[in-house]
């Protein structure tokens, strides 16, 4: 009796396994033919069928099948490779600012325009089609976005302070003869009150001449600061020039963003929806040229 459970408990193990088998085989077979067929929307599918359920077909409740979906992790970069042909034509059209470069295969950078120095915005995801954003650019776009209602630009502020202070270490610069003249004044006027003071100093001689003791201190602190003033102000007038050009680019960055979506908080929403925006372009069939950088680039 124990012999026929365990032999019908091996036909079901073994019938658990063959149906696992062939749910594989089933699963490569699939993605072969969609690759073969250059059916990239089928691929997506397959890679991820509960988001392409969610986002595509609209239904809930579809759970990815781990036991298979595995079997291609280790084809990751290949798979984003081929992928990136026709992801990177479609944002050619849709984000024509955008430029991307395949460091390595299947990863790859996102440049904000082509114009000189311009940023390394981020990573294309193609296998998840999503951007990943240098949070540190992306924030300060969304600021300049933010001070441009208000009629100001990003780094505004901040060149206003580096030039009033130019103008005070100018000031320190043209006022050296002034102060050694002040100096020699305040020399001459401790002389007198030392002179005068005797053996017992009275109360008022000693809080004058604490009083000319700290304004002396004073314009030799001034004078020490003057001493490195020059390169102060040339240090700060190339942080001047560098704080320009960054305005500069991200009022290109802006103007792009605007001309192609109109505002951006479009352009956000337009990175939110470009899974199923991308995908339901597959379903008709037609995708516009882009340009994808080279390593030369």
């Amino acid at each position: 009796m124990a012999n026929e459970e365990q032999q019908h408990g091996a036909v079901s193990i073994g019938e658990v396994i063959n149906g696992q088998i062939a749910t594989k085989i089933d699963y490569l077979q699939q993605l072969q033919n969609a690759i073969a067929d250059h059916d990239d929307c089928q691929v997506y599918q397959l890679l991820d069928n509960q988001r392409y359920a969610a986002e595509i077909e609209h239904r809930e409740q579809q759970p990815n099948d781990s036991r298979v979906m595995n079997l291609v992790d280790n084809l990751a970069d290949q798979l984003s490779n081929y992928l990136s042909s026709n992801l990177i034509k479609y944002l050619g059209k849709a984000y024509p600012f955008f430029y991307y470069e395949e460091y390595q295969t299947g990863h790859y950078r996102v440049y904000f325009g082509n114009w000189w120095d311009r940023r390394q915005f981020g990573e294309l995801d193609v296998l998840n089609i999503r951007f990943i954003f240098d949070q540190e650019e992306y924030d300060k776009l969304a600021q300049a976005f933010k001070l441009s209602q208000a009629g100001k630009r990003y780094n505004s502020k901040r060149i206003g302070e580096l030039s009033k202070e130019n103008e005070r270490l100018q000031s320190l610069i043209d006022d050296v003869t002034t102060r050694e003249q002040r100096r020699a004044e305040l020399q001459e006027e401790l002389k007198d009150i030392t002179a005068r003071s005797g053996i017992f100093e009275s109360s008022r001689n000693r809080e004058s001449r604490e009083s000319i003791v700290e304004e002396i201190a004073h314009l030799e602190d001034l004078d020490q600061e003057a001493r490195t003033a020059a390169e102060k102000i040339k240090q700060n007038e190339r942080t001047v020039l560098d704080l320009s050009k960054e305005n500069t680019i991200l009022s290109y960055e802006q103007k792009s963003i605007n001309d192609v979506f109109g505002s951006f908080e479009d352009f956000e929403l337009a990175n939110r929806s470009l899974y199923a925006n991308y995908l339901a372009s597959l379903s008709g069939g037609a995708s516009d040229e882009g340009k994808r950088g080279s390593n030369n680039e």
